[in-house]
């Protein structure tokens, strides 16, 4: 049953994605990953939070990681080409590094207490990797279909 689990899951992380129209889910959200990564970039950590806790530097990269990922993201998610595809992917990995960031210093700071939060945001950073993945497969199918059309005109 495990292997056949493993089996289905990789085949739909490189099943080529569905681009239009956006999920809103995915928009808001994303939408309030700037909101909140916006105070971490420009003002630092706010004292008793797991931000707090962490290195300044660490605040800011994660901070960045998470403004210019989803901005990158959303910016993507609307324009109509490759380019935009490619920007989806660009902002989708930095978003999922970021969430990965933040789960692993919930752990670390909190401890077990924190694992449901981290458990929530680390498993955002996962889809956005695998977003990644089915837009990795939606540009193989485009390059695929190029290459047939070409080859079709010869």
């Amino acid at each position: 049953m495990p292997k056949r689990v493993a089996r289905m899951a990789w085949r739909n992380f490189r099943t080529p994605a569905v681009r239009y129209p956006a999920d809103p889910r995915a928009v808001f959200v994303l939408a309030a990953c700037v909101v909140a990564g916006v105070p971490l970039v420009f003002a630092g950590a706010t004292p008793g939070t797991v931000e707090d806790k962490l290195h300044p530097a660490m605040v800011f990269v994660w901070g960045f990681l998470l403004v210019a990922g989803s901005a990158t993201t959303l910016v993507g998610t609307f324009k109509l080409n490759p380019d935009g595809i490619i920007l989806e992917q660009v902002g989708s990995v930095s978003v999922g590094a970021a969430c990965m960031i933040y789960a692993g210093a919930m752990i670390a700071t909190a401890g077990i207490s924190a694992a449901v939060p981290a458990l929530i945001v680390g498993m955002f950073g996962v889809a956005c990797f695998w977003r990644w993945g089915q837009l990795q497969g939606l540009l193989h199918r485009a390059e695929e279909a190029a290459i047939e059309a070409r080859d079709g005109d010869e």
